[in-house]
């Protein structure tokens, strides 16, 4: 059964271009992998510097096994290093679709 995952990313001002260069990279290897990215957006207005991620999943096991599979890539360690220099915070949200979703 698909899942969608909702990631909610507070991103430092000053590192704002080099996380949507590393996530680029990252993005490229999820979808390698079986996720597929539904929607990147960076708020306008709000919270700025927020970016929000939809990603499907193939299922709630998927998030998972590609998670295994991004950790033992060898170039985890250096996007690691530049998501932990560059977000605040970050939350996570799995969620069905809802029925009236075209």
């Amino acid at each position: 059964m698909t899942t969608f995952l909702h990631v909610t990313l507070e991103v430092k001002a000053s590192g704002l271009a080099k996380f949507i260069e590393t996530m680029g990279e990252a993005t490229s290897l999820l979808e390698g992998w079986g996720w597929k990215l539904h929607g990147a957006f960076v708020q306008r207005t709000g919270k700025l510097n927020t970016v929000i991620d939809v990603w499907e999943l193939e299922s709630f096991t998927a998030f998972d096994m590609v998670l295994k599979k991004f950790v033992a890539h060898p170039r985890f360690p250096a996007i690691k290093a530049v998501l932990d220099e560059t977000v605040n915070s970050e939350t996570i949200v799995f969620a069905d679709k809802a029925p009236y979703m075209r």
